[in-house]
């Protein structure tokens, strides 16, 4: 199942490698997926930051941009500290649950799915944590730029500012931010 992004990306490694799959996906998913989006305005990025929760959006915008032919573009997900199941999935090896405690809600699945954990070890190169104080600043940070961002949405650009990502100076890095679902009373509890 996919609201967009992930199952746009299956269709199309389902049809590079020539074999049927199957994706249930909203009539109302946008038409474009992220990951060519992404490589259209921004040709062969060196760097991508995705926020991850249950993996699917940065596991499809990966597979768009590598199979692309932007083999040596970097995606890094990007999860809370208090919200680390791909990322301890990884280390592990294999998909596992997690207690999970973050302000980063949207980020917080309690395991990593086998289908999203298989496709994010094909393409996503790694996952960064960041703690729920990065968030709240990159919260911030882009709020006085005048983009209203949900903590969820913020994650990856979190990693960035906070200097968590490897190899970036002088770089073509592109930050995906998600999602304003935030209320005004919520973005007041954030900003203190």
């Amino acid at each position: 199942m996919s609201a967009g992004n992930y199952g746009k990306a299956f269709a199309y490694v389902m049809q590079l490698i020539g074999q049927k799959g199957l994706c249930v996906m909203p009539e109302t998913a946008p038409l474009n997926s992220a990951g060519f989006e992404i490589i259209e305005d921004c040709p062969n990025p060196d760097v991508v930051l995705v926020c991850c929760g249950g993996g699917g959006l940065v596991a499809g915008i990966a597979a768009a941009i590598k199979l692309s032919g932007c083999r040596n573009t970097r995606v890094y997900g990007v999860e809370p500290e208090g919200a680390p199941t791909m990322f301890e999935s990884y280390k592990a090896g294999h998909p596992v649950s997690w207690k999970v405690k973050t302000i980063a809600a949207g980020l917080a699945p309690p395991y990593a799915g086998p289908n999203t954990y298989r496709n994010c070890k094909q393409y996503v190169d790694d996952i960064i944590l960041v703690s729920d104080s990065e968030i709240k600043t990159a919260v911030k940070t882009l709020y006085d730029k005048g983009i209203v961002a949900e903590p969820s949405g913020s994650a990856a650009f979190a990693a960035l500012c906070h200097d968590k990502v490897p190899d970036v100076k002088g770089k073509k890095v592109v930050c995906v931010i998600t999602g304003s679902n935030v209320s005004p009373e919520e973005l007041v509890e954030l900003m203190k």
